[in-house]
C-alpha cells in the first residue's frame, strides 16, 4: 500500500512532543504536512484514507494532555493509518499511549503503531533537572528509525496493534511509594501553585510569553499575570522568557527530580 501523504499531528507548548513527532514523520515523508494544535485555534479536516498520521502529544498527570485531546476532536478520517506517539517527562506515561490510540481511532483512524518517548519535564530547572537536554540527539535517531519502520510496514500491509503491549519501563515499588509519600506531605504542606510567577522587576513587556501560551492565559499588556483559570501549567511561558521573569514553583518538581534521575529508554511498539 502507498502513502499518499504524511501529516504531523501535534500539541507542543515547550517543543518535546513536535521535536519526536518530526523526526518521525520526516522519517516516512520529507514533505509531511503539520497540523499543530497548540495554538488556540478550532482545526477542522479529514484526512484522506490513503495518508498516514503522526500523533505526538504531552503527557500530564499519567494522560494524554486534555487540552490536546480536546483541539483533535474535529479531526477525521475514514481509515488513514496513525502513529501514537506521547512523550513524558521520566516518571510515567500510565495508559496516555492508549488514551492517544483510543482518540484516533474514536475519529476513524487506524492504529498501526504507538511509541513513549522521554521529554524534558516542563517543571525541570537547573536546581531541579528532571530529564534535562531530553530529546537528546540519540533520541531523535531513535524516532527517526522508528518513523522508517512505519513507512516499511505501512508499505506492505500495516494491521492494527494493540498499543497495551508495548515494553514498559516500570519505577520500582519502593520509588513509586517515595514519591506518593513525598506527593501527599507536599500538598498537605504547600498551597498548590496554580500558576507561574511573575517577577515584576525582569519583565520587558515584550509579548513572548503571550505568543507562546497555548490557552490564551496571559493577555498582552498584561505579562505580568496568568490567568490561573486558563494556565494548564506547561511552563512554556517559562522556558522562553528571555529575562528568566517568570518561574513556576511546584513542590513537585524537587521529587520528580530526586526520585527519576535516571536516563530512561523510550519503546515503540509496530
Amino acid at each position: 500500500m502507498g502513502i499518499s501523504k504524511t501529516y504531523l499531528i501535534t500539541f507542543s507548548p515547550t517543543g518535546t512532543s513536535r521535536k519526536i513527532g518530526e523526526a518521525i514523520a520526516k522519517a516516512i515523508s520529507p514533505q509531511y504536512e503539520t497540523i499543530d494544535l497548540t495554538r488556540p485555534a478550532t482545526i477542522v479536516k479529514t484526512i484522506p484514507a490513503d495518508s498516514i498520521v503522526v500523533f505526538s502529544a504531552p503527557v500530564y498527570g499519567g494522560h494524554v494532555a486534555k487540552t490536546a485531546a480536546k483541539r483533535f476532536e474535529k479531526i477525521t478520517s475514514n481509515g488513514a493509518n496513525a502513529v501514537a506517539v506521547v512523550v513524558y517527562g521520566n516518571r510515567d506515561y500510565e495508559k496516555s499511549l492508549e488514551e492517544a490510540g483510543h482518540l484516533l481511532r474514536g475519529n476513524g483512524f487506524k492504529v498501526t503503531a504507538g511509541a513513549t518517548f522521554i521529554g524534558e519535564h516542563s517543571y525541570s530547572t537547573p536546581a531541579t533537572p528532571i530529564a534535562t537536554g531530553r530529546p537528546d540527539a540519540a533520541d531523535l535517531e531513535e524516532a527517526e528509525k522508528f518513523g522508517a519502520a512505519v513507512k516499511h510496514k505501512i508499505e506492505n500491509g500495516a494491521e492494527e496493534v494493540d498499543l497495551s503491549k508495548i515494553e514498559r519501563t516500570a519505577n520500582s515499588i519502593s520509588t513509586n511509594l517515595k514519591f506518593l509519600v513525598g506527593a501527599i506531605k507536599a500538598v498537605a504542606t504547600k498551597k498548590k501553585v496554580q500558576s507561574p510567577s511573575v517577577n515584576t522587576t525582569k519583565c520587558l513587556h515584550c509579548g513572548q510569553c503571550v505568543a507562546e501560551c497555548p490557552t490564551g492565559a496571559i493577555a498582552n499588556g498584561w505579562e505580568e499575570t496568568t490567568d490561573a483559570e486558563k494556565c494548564i501549567r506547561c511552563c512554556a511561558c517559562v522556558k522562553t522568557c528571555s529575562q528568566g521573569a517568570r518561574t513556576f514553583d511546584s513542590p513537585f518538581a524537587a521529587l520528580l527530580s530526586k526520585n527519576f534521575p535516571e536516563h530512561k529508554p523510550n519503546h515503540v511498539i509496530l
